[in-house]
Formats: C-alpha cells, structure tokens, sequence
C-alpha cells in the first residue's frame, strides 16, 4: 500500500508542475466522471487460524458525481458519491472468486494550478464514508465463505488535468485511490467468526465539469458627446483652439480585437481632428488583473498597437502616434489579483492641439 500512495503522491506532484496560460471561473459547478480501476485489493489476511490472503480487483468501471464551488484563490470545495464494484481475483484460499460493492459520499478539497491557463493541472484530497458489500468462497468442503457488509471512514487522493473546452465547459482527465480500513465482516470458516480487511482501489477518470457561472459580459462605452464645430472665424483667420480630448476603447477579455463600439469611439476621436490642429496623440494599453504580469504586459501592449493601426488606417500620421503598454499598474477600478474587470481591459486615448 505504501508503494501506491508514494506513486500518487508522485503523479500528483508531475501533474503540478505542467505550465500554462490561464483561466478559472468562480462559483459553482457540477461534474461527472466515469473511472477505469488500474489497481487495489481487498486484504483480508490471516485470522482465527485461516488465510483468505489478498485478492486483488478486476479491471472495471467506477462512477462519480460531484457538486462544488471554485474560488478565485485556486481552490475548490466540492461533495461527492460515488460508486466502484470489482470482482475479487482467484486465490488458492478463494478459488470460486466473489465480488466487492463499494459506495462512497466524500468531502474532497482541490487546488488548481496556472489558472491563467486552458490547461489546469490540480490536486485534491477527500474524507468520508465508504459502504463496502463483499463475498466469496472457496467451494470447501468445508464450506468457507463470506458474504457481509459494513460502513467505514475512508479517504482518497486525486490528482489530474483540467483542459478547457469552452468558458464553462472543462474535460478533467484524473487519477483517484481510495482507501477504506478496516472493514469488519462475518465469515463462515465453518462457523460464524467476525474478520477485518483493508480495501484499496485505484482507477483513471474521464469526465465534464461544467461551470454555473457564465463569462462577464463586455462593456458598454460611454457615450461622448460629439465635439461641437466652431463658429467661422473673422477675418483675417485665426487658428482655432482646441482642448485636449480624451476618448476610452474597451476590450473583451483575453483579447486585442476591436468591436464595433470600439471602432465607433475611435471615429469619433477621429472626426474631433477635423477642424483643430493637432499636436500628438498618446495611446496607452491596459489589462485587469487575471492572467500573469509578463503576458497581461505583452497583452497591453498589444492593445495599444491595435488601436494605432486603426487610427492611421483611417488617414492620421503615424508619426504623430504615441504608443505605451502599462499592464495591470494602473487600473481605472482596483481589484485585487486574478480579478476579471472589464472597466480596466482598455485603451486610454489622448489627444492634443496646438
């Protein structure tokens, strides 16, 4: 049993240690899972003078269901039940075989990791109660058999991958063991005796976790006013005097494309050069706090460029552009860490006339 739990502790650690790019949502979820067993036994040893040794499981199916909530710290409280049942493989003390029932209702605790990421890697441990139902005989004479149940506080190890498939939807790839001490039964060897067994079972999970809540809708831009065109100047003509206008893009999450109320604000800023003589403009990227500082700097950047493009798209001089990428620093609203806002996923531009 030691060399299982020291190959868990293992897998979970080398699960832990992929990198990523991430994202998490918080709030409830629900998932359901469908287990392979890889492994276990049913250790019932030596006692009252007769061995049934250890059998061990035959490869089958498991099945679990769970309901849970996700922090935005990493991690997750989740309940869950679930159901294992394996055949006991042939011993020279058990050569009819017989067969194990399990249900479990467990209390697990997750950790996700690179939650800036589509690929999540995590951990998790679970306590609670385990039903057991065995049976088996050797075919005697004389008749030696087993058939009972009992219920014990058992515990389990988990580790696998979460990988994203849409916002809400992930597809969890996982290891799981299970163990449940001290089982108490009553054999016939012949006669009534009271026996104790250790159970373990081991097995790989494929299954969905699909997250209740649904990604932040994006931002509405303020309104702005249009800018208001001068009378005609007297003769002689006079320049006229601008005041600096100030003009916000907002972004959806994770991304650097421009919507069409982005592309409405920008010609709007665009129409206010029509009569002023312009001096520069300043384009500054900004990105909310999920994500990483190195890519939510990249990401800002980015922003600013895509917003640039635009401009000189639409007839204004490069060389008059401005472009700058401050990250997370400076945040219109602030949030603490790994906090989707769509308040700060912007660009700020600023103009200015001579």
């Amino acid at each position: 049993m030691k060399s299982r739990i020291t190959k868990t502790v293992a897998l979970a650690a080398l699960m832990a240690g992929a990198a990523g790019v991430a994202h998490a949502t918080e709030g409830w979820y629900g998932r359901a899972d469908l287990g392979y067993s890889t492994g276990g036994e049913f250790d019932i040893g030596t006692g009252n003078g007769y061995s049934w040794g250890s059998p061990g499981l035959e490869a089958d199916t498991s099945q679990h269901i769970g309901l849970g909530y996700a922090f935005m710290n990493g991690l997750r409280l989740e309940g869950e039940v679930g159901h294992r049942w394996n055949e006991l493989e042939t011993t020279p003390a058990l050569d009819y075989g017989g067969d194990v029932h399990a249900w479990s209702a467990f209390l697990n605790v997750f950790y996700d990791f690179n939650r800036s990421s589509n690929v999540n890697p995590y951990i998790g441990v679970g306590v609670g109660g385990v039903r057991l139902n065995a049976n088996g005989n050797d075919g005697g004479p004389p008749a030696r058999s087993f058939d009972d149940e009992d219920t014990v506080l058992g515990y389990q190890a988990l580790a696998g991958i979460g990988i994203g498939v849409t916002e809400q939807l992930t597809l969890d790839i996982g290891y799981r063991a299970l163990w449940a001490p001290d089982v108490e039964f009553l054999a016939n060897q012949p006669g009534p005796v009271t026996r104790k067994a250790d159970y373990e079972h081991q097995a790989i999970t494929v299954g969905l976790r699909w997250q209740f809540a649904g990604a932040a809708a994006a931002p509405v831009a303020p309104p702005v006013a249009p800018p208001v065109a001068p009378p005609p100047p007297p003769p002689p003509p006079v320049v006229q005097t601008c005041p600096t206008g100030a003009y916000t893009v907002y972004f959806e999450w994770d991304r650097s494309t421009l919507n069409a109320e982005a592309l409405a604000v920008i010609d709007r800023a665009v129409s206010s050069l029509a009569n002023c003589n312009l001096s520069g403009i300043a384009l500054v990227g900004h990105t909310d706090t999920s994500g990483s500082p190195q890519y939510n700097q990249g990401l800002s950047e980015r922003r600013a460029s895509v917003v640039r493009d635009a401009l000189t798209a639409r007839g204004v001089a490069a060389a008059a552009i401005r472009t700058e990428g401050r990250g997370e620093n400076d945040l219109a609203r602030p949030t603490g860490p790994n906090v989707r806002d769509p308040l700060n996923r912007r660009t700020a531009i600023t103009i200015t006339f001579r």
